[in-house]
């Protein structure tokens, strides 16, 4: 993630607020990570809260929130069942937070909570790897990256039959004159723009928009990143 232009993200999560119109007070932000998109939230005066299913994530989010002086609760939950003490002003899930949704169903679940604990007319932001960038780009092809502190081997498989992508990453850590190993194995659900669309409607939502990375033109077929922006009904 080290080439990640974080603030630029934020700046642009802001530039869909001010052209949906809304002026959010309080965001969640789900599948947080290790808390970047919200620490900068935060610092730019949203009264934020941190989401994720990862304890590890979450540890690392709730140091840097801590070394930054910052107040943010970080609460270790399961997307697909949001429970918060009281509607909120927006949502976000940046950086393949819904391409971890491995099912239909579950990412009905998701959309629905999202759906429950937005106030009326709040706002939903978030991205997907696109189904061309799983399927082509990333899908049955393997990278390697070498440096001098880590390196890593990247195999992906992907099944056109259940339009999951297999990652599976080796990565090695110079630890003084020798190298440790650690290994890490995720799956991702490639969706198309359409079915993003139509289960949004389907879990009341409304004037569902999707973009291009960065811009408000609509996304094309090669488009690796796509973002949506959706109302409650």
């Amino acid at each position: 993630m080290e080439d990640v232009n974080y603030p630029g993200w934020v700046d642009y999560i802001e530039r869909i607020f001010k052209k949906h119109g809304v002026k959010p007070v309080q965001i969640v932000d789900l599948a947080c990570g290790t808390g970047n998109i919200t620490l900068l939230l935060k610092e730019r005066g949203y009264d934020v809260i941190g989401i994720d299913q990862s304890e590890d994530m979450l540890s690392v989010a709730k140091e840097k929130a801590v070394k930054n002086g910052m107040d943010i609760p970080f609460i270790y939950q399961d997307m697909r069942h949001l429970e918060l003490h009281g509607p909120v002003d927006a949502i976000t899930c940046i950086c393949d937070g819904i391409n971890y949704i491995l099912s239909l169903r579950d990412l009905d679940m998701v959309f629905q909570s999202v759906c429950r604990y937005l106030k009326p007319d709040g706002i939903f932001i978030f991205d997907i790897s696109s189904y061309y960038k799983l399927s082509s780009i990333l899908g049955n092809n393997t990278i390697v990256r070498t440096d001098e502190d880590i390196s890593y081997i990247w195999l992906n498989y992907f099944d056109r039959r259940s339009n999951i992508c297999e990652m599976y990453l080796s990565f090695f850590t110079k630890e003084g004159e020798y190298y440790r190993r650690f290994d890490e194995t995720h799956y991702q659900r490639a969706y198309k723009a359409e079915e993003i669309i139509r289960r949004l409607k389907h879990n009341g939502f409304k004037n569902i928009e999707a973009y291009q990375p960065f811009t408000f033109k609509p996304p094309k077929k090669s488009s690796q990143r796509i973002f949506f922006a959706a109302r409650k009904t």
